[in-house]
Formats: C-alpha cells, sequence, structure tokens
C-alpha cells in the first residue's frame, strides 16, 4: 500500500485572519506532513491572478515557472515601500539575500520556501530547474509534480496547503484536487475583522478593491488611468506609480469594511462547503484551538489518518498556543454594531453549512 492510498493531501481553508496561521505552523512542526504555506495567495498576488491560477488550460513548463517563480506586483510593492506582511518571512533586508526590495521577492519565495528551509535561495533554483524540464500538461498537474517533489525532497508521507483567505476558492480547490481533504477554520468574524484592520495585506486588497470598482480595472496590472480623475483624494496616493507608505498606513478603512469582507468569504464558500462529506471535510473552531488545543489537535490528527501522533507532540505544540491580544468585544457601542450588522450575513452562510 502507497502512501498515496494511505494519506490525502490537505487544504487548510478560511476566511482571512481565522487562525490557519496557527494551524499551519502546528502542522508543519509533524514530520509526517509537507506544509506548504501561502503558496496560492502569493503566486495569485493577493487574488489578482486568480484566474491564471486556476485555468483548466493545458500550459507550458515556462508559463508555470513564470507563474510560481516571478515577482509579483502588489506583493513586492510592500517590500519597497517596507509594509510587507508579517507572513513574508523571506529575509528580503539581509544583504547575504540573494533577493531584496530593489530586485523584488519571487512568490514562492515571500513565504512557501522558507516557511520550508533556511536554504530557501538554493531550493528555489533546484524548483526553477526541475519544473523547466516539465512537460507540457494541465495546470493542476504541475502544482501535483511540484508538491510531490516537495514531499519526497523533505521526506514527508503527504502535503497539506494553508493559504489566507482560501475560502473564496475552495470551489476551485476541490474542482483541480477532487482527492483532496478540507479542514475549515472558523472564528468570530468580528474578530477576524479587528485583526484584518491591522494587517497590511488585507489593507492592499481593500484598497486595491475600491480603486479596481471606481476604475474599472486593475490598477496593479493595466496602466491605463483614464478614470483616475474619479479616485478620492485619499486614494490617488495609493496608486501604484504614486504609491505613499504614510498614505498607505493611515487611509482609514471602517471596521465594518472588513466584516462585509469576511461575510462576502463565507458567502462564497457556502454552496461547496455542503458538498463536502464528512470524510473531505473538518471544521475546526479557532476558539476551540485555544481553549481545548489537545483535543482539538488530536482530532485533527485522526482526520489526517495520523490516529497514532505522540501523545508528547501534542502536547507539546499545544503549550506553544496563545491567546489573541484583544477581542471584538473591546470596541466603542456604535462601531461594535455596525461591525455586528456587517458579519451578519456571514454568521447566516456558516448556519448553512455542517459546522
Amino acid at each position: 500500500m502507497t502512501n498515496t492510498d494511505l494519506y490525502s493531501p490537505v487544504f487548510i481553508i478560511g476566511t482571512g485572519r481565522c487562525g490557519s496561521t496557527l494551524l499551519s505552523s502546528i502542522i508543519s512542526k509533524h514530520p509526517d506532513i509537507l506544509s506548504i504555506s501561502e503558496f496560492f495567495s502569493f503566486i495569485s498576488d493577493f487574488g489578482t491572478k486568480i484566474g491564471e491560477v486556476f485555468t483548466d488550460e493545458v500550459v507550458s513548463a515556462e508559463y508555470f515557472w513564470n507563474l510560481i517563480g516571478s515577482c509579483h506586483k502588489k506583493q513586492n510593492i510592500m517590500i519597497e515601500h517596507d509594509v510587507a506582511i508579517s507572513e513574508v518571512i523571506y529575509p528580503w533586508k539581509k544583504s547575504a539575500s540573494k533577493y531584496n526590495s530593489k530586485t523584488g521577492v519571487p512568490a514562492i519565495l515571500q513565504t512557501t520556501l522558507p516557511h520550508l528551509t533556511d536554504e530557501c535561495d538554493a531550493l528555489f533554483d533546484q524548483i526553477r530547474d526541475f519544473i523547466l524540464m516539465q512537460k507540457e500538461q494541465l495546470i493542476k498537474d504541475h502544482y501535483l509534480v511540484l508538491f510531490n517533489y516537495l514531499q519526497v525532497h523533505f521526506g514527508n508521507k503527504f502535503w497539506a496547503e494553508r493559504s489566507g483567505g482560501s475560502l473564496r476558492v475552495v470551489h476551485r480547490l476541490k474542482k483541480m484536487f477532487p482527492n483532496a481533504k478540507f479542514v475549515h477554520i472558523i472564528r468570530d468574524g468580528r474578530d477576524c475583522a479587528i485583526s484584518m484592520s491591522k494587517h497590511y495585506g488585507f489593507r492592499m486588497v481593500i484598497t486595491a478593491f475600491q480603486m479596481i470598482e471606481i476604475l474599472g480595472l486593475d490598477p496593479y496590472e493595466d496602466a491605463n488611468r483614464d478614470f483616475a480623475g474619479d479616485l478620492p483624494d485619499e486614494l490617488y496616493p495609493l496608486l501604484p506609480e504614486n504609491f505613499d507608505r504614510k498614505e498607505f498606513i493611515n487611509y482609514d478603512i471602517p471596521m465594518s469594511i472588513y466584516g462585509h469582507y469576511w461575510s462576502g468569504e463565507l458567502i462564497a464558500a457556502a454552496k461547496t462547503l455542503q458538498t463536502l462529506s464528512q470524510e473531505q471535510l473538518l471544521t475546526v473552531q479557532y476558539e476551540d484551538l485555544l481553549q481545548q488545543p489537545h483535543d482539538t489537535i488530536k482530532q485533527l490528527m485522526k482526520f489526517m489518518n495520523l490516529a497514532n501522533t505522540d501523545e508528547k507532540w501534542i502536547s507539546d505544540v499545544s503549550a506553544t498556543i496563545r491567546q489573541p491580544l484583544s477581542t471584538w468585544n473591546d470596541l466603542p457601542a456604535k462601531e461594535k454594531q455596525a461591525l455586528d450588522e456587517a458579519c451578519q450575513p456571514g454568521f447566516d452562510a456558516l448556519k448553512a453549512t455542517k459546522w
């Protein structure tokens, strides 16, 4: 019996700031699991290239390498202006690093590869040479070839991918990887919204969405500025050619906007989650992970066919979990009410799923 018969690939899915990073960190410590972190979020440049990332077409090795190994615009303008998100762990500020704010940092080098090894530059070059030797094939097969290569390279039994805000593409993941399992981590949307508001990645996503709505195009992907005059004064300095670090940091986004974004993620995923069987879907409450870490992690291991995981390992990783510093209950009454109303559609969507 092969590993493929015993273990299914796993996707950890959730809304933004739901606790999936914590879950990814936990499973990365397990010797049997290859933890692939932020792969799809970074190669899609925070959602800009979703159509390219999940195309149904046959693509060349060069196309695939350009998608995963190039420097993408949104994430690299954030590095250039020193507002990179905390998930970026590539040491781009160190003089010894191959890539920096001037060169840009390739998509899979920002988080995915340094999550796996300190020798990420060398691994990046090895992957490039390996990928460019592959035949033309469906893009899903390119992903499988890459993930299996990394799994063998690091001696793991199966892989688990986790990207922030992946609920919006769960239907695409299910279609592309029909044999995969899904771990859906849920956190109170009001706390997710607070965490989003402090996270530069979601600030970039929200401001980009606002500019797309006004301009009718993504200004990071299209140089047309016919409607730039329609942009509010506070958004104009956030165009890529005008990007101002201070204006970006100080741009005011009401908490309720993040609440609406959270609801939108859940609404987008609800129908797909309803189609997944108990064997395919495990729902994990973030709050349970905080309050009952040992039992929650044990349940997770059983779902991934790792029920024989050492109890000491579970206890050790449980001890690393820390409580969040703030909650939605700390908000002023008026802001709390607006956030409640913004998150209600998301709570309603959750009721329709199996959690």
